[in-house]
């Protein structure tokens, strides 16, 4: 009895950690030949909760996030897909840019998530959510794969 009740949890709480990360896509795209050449980056300070897009050393936009439980370090643009569905709860994560992998799952930056009853949230377990879907937006079409993600 007590071990069903604490697989019960464990797998709660397995769901929930990965309630908004995106299932990989079965392809990954091939790395623009520009990502490098333009000296194009983002950083993501999560003491701040804020983006930074910049071209090199000169600061395009910045944008506030959503990003509790993001990783740190330097990662890129792996993916990129106008819209993603959540592994958990069919919620649908738009501007996708996968930047890396928790096991076969991905976290990546998108705007915020649309529910299920229409309604948008900004919950986080490991992505960056931009919390407009227009800097969103911005950020997708700015961004091509290879682009290199600092998050510190």
């Amino acid at each position: 009895m007590l071990k069903t009740k604490f697989v019960r949890i464990v797998i709660v709480a397995l769901i929930s950690l990965f309630a908004f990360s995106a299932v990989a896509p079965a392809y990954a795209a091939a790395p623009a030949a520009d990502a490098a050449a333009s000296g194009k980056r983002i950083v993501v300070y999560l003491n701040q909760q804020r983006l930074y897009a910049y071209s090199g050393n000169t600061l395009v936009t910045s944008m506030a996030v959503h990003a509790i439980g993001t990783r740190r370090g330097n990662f890129s643009v792996q993916n990129r897909l106008s819209l993603v569905n959540s592994i958990v709860r069919g919620w649908r994560l738009p501007y996708w840019m996968g930047i890396y992998y928790v096991g076969r799952i991905q976290n990546g930056i998108h705007g915020p998530e649309y529910l299920i009853n229409g309604g948008m949230a900004f919950n986080s377990l490991g992505c960056v959510v931009i919390l407009t879907k227009a800097n969103a937006a911005w950020l997708f079409n700015w961004a091509p794969v290879g682009t290199p993600v600092l998050i510190r």
